[in-house]
């Protein structure tokens, strides 16, 4: 099964320039989903065309982690009982996400398992900002079902930003959703960032063990890179103009060039660069393999498993998912499509549900089925709690049943 690619409301530039702050994952982990101006970014396929990077805004005052948390103000909640204010000694998630974001409704579905895990020890609340139109909010919560099992609420459009909006978001910097925030037991904001990187920080707030000074002396420091970067982009907007072109173009050695060259003048976005890089040769690798261009595309994949994702499983994955099932492949190196897929579950200890789906599809293509049914199986196991996926690998394990039947 393929990475969850939930970039697609984020241009090609935005994209690399956000997995490569979390290059080491290749989830969904750092995907954020940007208001254009005044209206929200249009769906788009996946980051192969590319924009300008976006200005960020502005934000009225200040608010960051040791902070006391703002006044809970919204329209209405349109699910699960209504929360007016931060009582002492209980945990509160204040998550922020829109309808028509991308990132946001793939994030849903984890924000679900962590209140089902805490229970009552925690209150997480989904509150929607930047919408166009708010009556797509309840049909939309509506239609997600017991996948958003959590309160949910509107902001309160008072004033024209959005009360929520002006002084939670804009006042913390955030200026991507989803967003959340953990509020701890004495109301302090102790944790501000991807709501898909807060289990660890929840659970530690939620049993005391968190510190929040060393939270927000990190936060400061990080704030201090952000507006470094801020800079250096500023600096160096028509190379990043270039780099954008290249990308529309899919003339993805020119982009490689034009990172190197960045990587010089843009110090401070290093990490980001040298992860926008991988994710450009893995643009290009899925390219070349789908123009029939194999012998190149397979010594660029050879080369990612042997260098840049080597330790990264969620990479491996995305390379052996790539050759197994992108449409338009002509020649498909089936045993390198193994050797990844074993490489990546070895990393992960045969605990990835996506993982054990790619593999046990390796050996399906190989012609192992009894193998493929039994990691399937395995893998089906090891994704209880996500109802898409586990539909999407039973219909999987239906048809390798099937074929082992014909034997």
């Amino acid at each position: 099964m393929p990475v969850i690619n939930t970039r697609s409301s984020l241009s090609a530039l935005a994209c690399l320039l956000a997995a490569g702050l979390a290059v080491s994952s290749f989830t969904a982990t750092g995907a954020l989903a940007k208001p254009a101006a005044d209206k929200p970014a249009a769906d788009k396929p996946a980051a192969k065309a590319a924009e300008k990077p976006e200005a960020k805004k502005e934000a009225s005052g200040t608010l960051s982690v040791g902070d006391k948390a703002p006044e809970l103000k919204v329209s209405k909640f349109v699910k699960g009982k209504p929360v007016t204010g931060f009582e002492k000694g209980q945990t509160y998630v204040v998550e922020f996400w829109a309808t028509w974001c991308g990132p946001c409704k793939a994030t849903i579905p984890h924000l679900t398992k962590l209140q089902k895990e805490h229970g009552s020890k925690v209150t997480m609340i989904g509150v929607s900002v930047w919408e166009q139109d708010q009556s797509k909010v309840e049909p939309f919560v509506k239609e997600m079902g017991e996948k958003m099992d959590y309160a949910v609420a509107m902001d309160d459009m008072g004033t024209e930003k959005g009360f929520m909006a002006a002084n939670w978001m804009q006042a913390a910097k955030q200026n991507g959703i989803p967003a959340a925030f953990i509020v701890d037991g004495t109301g302090t904001i102790a944790w501000i960032g991807h709501p898909m990187g807060m289990d660890k920080p929840l659970a530690q707030i939620i049993e005391g063990k968190f510190d929040i000074k060393a939270a927000a002396e990190e936060a400061k420091a990080e704030a201090a890179k952000e507006a470094a970067r801020d800079k250096e982009m500023e600096a160096n907007q028509k190379t990043f103009a270039a780099l954008d072109k290249a990308m529309r173009r899919k003339n993805f050695d020119e982009a490689l060039k034009l990172v190197d060259e960045l990587q010089t003048k843009a110090p401070s976005m290093k990490a980001q660069l040298a992860g926008a890089k991988t994710n450009i040769r893995m643009a290009q690798f899925k390219s070349l393999l789908t123009s029939k261009k194999e012998a190149e595309a397979y010594k660029i994949a050879s080369e990612l498993v042997d260098g840049d994702v080597k330790d990264n499983a969620m990479g491996l994955n995305e390379i052996a998912w790539t050759i197994l099932d992108e449409e338009g492949v002509g020649q498909r190196d089936l045993d390198l499509a193994m050797k990844v897929a074993v490489k990546a579950n070895e990393l992960t200890k045969g605990a990835d549900g996506m993982i054990l789906d790619t593999l046990a599809r390796a050996h399906f293509e190989k012609g192992d089925i009894t193998k493929a049914v039994e990691i399937q199986q395995k893998a089906i196991e090891k994704s209880a709690g996500n109802a898409d996926m586990v539909e999407q690998m039973t219909e999987a394990l239906e048809k390798y049943k099937k074929a082992a039947a014909k034997k």
